[in-house]
């Protein structure tokens, strides 16, 4: 996934990995989520024992963000997120309530070094799998990837995994035995004909995307597009201008976004996003959904995004 480019390139490259990863993933559905599935609704992890425990302490000491997708009497989604400068890694997973971990999905991504988004893919998996799967089988992943293959099955003890080893590493796979909780299916009650008309009103340009004009060469562009249901599944703010004028701009345009979009829980994602705005880029997940606030400044010149979508996650 490209971060900060063009808004109708990366939701493309967005659709097109989405229905990459579900084709590896076979039609299988993942099965019904524990209880209600209802994430701890503030950007953090909540309650963990057991391996979970231990995983994510080891995941933050190495300086990873934990939140919640959900987390109640039989289990919890927990992701842990590191984004420095152009290395991105997602690492994670699914347990059960004594804290015994059934699914990994460890994403790492570099656009500048694949070498360094290996060494954060390595150090994501030893965190996680020394204590879900063993050292030996740790091992027979790094291997795996030390071949070079692009894509490969690896089969362990605790589960069989898919491995994509190519600008982007990916592991992906559940334990023998277990069926991963599936995620909320969550949709903004607004559709994109309503963001549209509502950007509209504020002075937007509407076409493809929504586009509003900071100068005489910039702009602040908000878009989002749904499922079947009509709701929308992915939102995306976005502004790119000189540093004084992208300051001035940037909370206006996140108010215009929000200032449209109507959910139950649209106000804890609007106080996620107003308190990370200091230019380090962040992902969580927030009341349900996974928030990204990312930014490319470069010199005098900001490039800053926001990006709201449904969890994807096919282990």
């Amino acid at each position: 996934m490209l971060i900060g480019g063009g808004v109708v390139g990366i939701l493309l490259i967005g659709l097109l990995i989405f229905l990459v990863v579900k084709g590896l993933g076979g039609d299988d559905e993942p099965a019904a989520g524990p209880g209600s599935s209802q994430g701890t609704g503030d950007g953090g992890p909540g309650n963990a024992a057991g391996q979970a425990e231990g995983v994510t302490q080891k995941l933050q000491s190495a300086g990873y963000q934990c939140s919640d997708l959900f987390n109640n009497e039989s289990g919890a989604h927990r992701g842990c997120f590191k984004y420095e400068g152009s290395t991105q890694s997602d690492a994670v997973f699914q347990f059960t309530k004594d804290g015994s971990i059934i699914s990994v999905q460890i994403t790492t991504r570099d656009e500048e070094n694949g070498n360094n988004a290996k060494v954060t893919f390595d150090g994501a998996l030893q965190a996680i799998g020394n204590d879900a799967f063993g050292g030996s089988e740790v091992r027979k992943i790094q291997d795996a990837v030390a071949t070079g293959q692009k894509s490969e099955r690896v089969g362990t003890t605790w589960g069989e995994f898919r491995l994509s080893n190519d600008s982007t590493v990916s592991l992906a796979g559940r334990k023998s035995g277990e069926e991963a909780f599936k995620v909320p299916d969550v949709a903004w009650a607004t559709t994109e004909a309503q963001l549209k008309a509502g950007l509209t009103a504020k002075g937007y340009t509407c076409k493809i995307v929504c586009e509003k004009k900071i100068g005489d060469f910039d702009r602040q562009t908000i878009y989002g597009f749904g499922g079947s249901s009509g709701g929308l599944r992915q939102v995306e703010m976005e502004i790119r201008a000189r540093e004084d004028q992208a300051k001035a701009a940037w909370p206006a345009t996140v108010t215009d976004a929000f200032g449209v979009l109507k959910a139950a829980d649209s106000a804890k994602l609007k106080e996620f996003a107003d308190k990370h705005t200091d230019g380090k880029a962040t992902v969580a997940y927030v009341a349900g959904w996974r928030i990204e606030v990312t930014n490319r400044d470069n010199d005098d010149r900001w490039a800053r995004s926001i990006r709201i979508k449904r969890e994807t996650y096919y282990p």
